[in-house]
């Protein structure tokens, strides 16, 4: 059986991180037995430091992106089968754009406002010992600052940031527009990697920021979610 190691679940969705989300989310529409395997203490076992990753058979495999091609192939093309050569350079296109951009605005918003920040230091480093809670969550935040500069999206005026999500999400509503999923009836692993990230921005209230409000404007992003929710993860619902 398959072991999924992400760091849990946080209300309606299964885990904080998009990644996790996608990559649980795949396992669940691919109709893949899992066992998972929650805390941020296995990020020191996974191979690249960071959650989530798999072991299959007795292989790791760390990082979304590979976890799902790792399935993919050895499951005969199991969600993506279906999809022309065309439509997969498509999702590929779009899969980049979140993971790789819409993706870091949702880190501005939850890492470098400051109202989100004080939520995200209670949530992840609340139950650190004194005097390790005085200086470690400042100290990875400004990691984060460094890591979002070197990405380049850190070098932007929130409003900015703010636009490039907006842009993202319009582009998802718009290759949605009035389809049930991104390629029509059937989900694939695009639909895996939206919600992950629309999860984050839509169900969840726990931080607030404008990029999340103008998610929500977008009707059939939101219906996307729900849908997706509802059928996958009736158990947190």
């Amino acid at each position: 059986m398959i072991e999924l190691y992400k760091f849990g679940t946080v209300g309606r969705i299964c885990d904080p991180s998009p990644f996790c989300v996608k990559t649980e989310t795949y396992l669940r529409m691919a109709g893949l037995p899992y066992k998972s395997h929650s805390g941020p203490k296995y990020l020191r076992s996974s191979p690249k430091d960071k959650l989530p990753y798999i072991r299959d058979e007795g292989e790791i495999i760390s990082d979304s992106t590979f976890i799902l091609r790792h399935l993919e192939q050895k499951h005969n093309n199991i969600l993506d089968g279906h999809l022309t050569a065309e439509q997969k350079a498509v999702a590929h296109g779009f899969m980049k754009m979140i993971d790789e951009e819409l993706y870091w605005t949702m880190v501005y918003a939850r890492w470098i406002l400051d109202h989100n920040w004080v939520i995200l230091r209670g949530m992840f480093f609340g139950s650190l010992p004194f005097p390790l809670k005085l200086f470690v969550p400042n100290m990875i935040r400004k990691n984060v600052e460094k890591g979002m500069k070197g990405h380049g999206i850190g070098r932007h005026s929130e409003s900015e940031i703010e636009e490039i999500a907006a842009m993202d999400l319009q582009a998802l509503s718009d290759f949605l527009g009035d389809k049930k999923y991104f390629f029509g009836d059937r989900v694939s692993t695009l639909d895996a990697t939206a919600f992950g990230i629309l999860s984050q921005m839509i169900l969840s209230d726990t931080f607030t920021a404008s990029t999340f409000d103008k998610a929500r404007t977008y009707k059939n992003l939101v219906d996307f979610t729900n849908r997706i929710q509802d059928k996958y993860f009736a158990d947190l619902t």
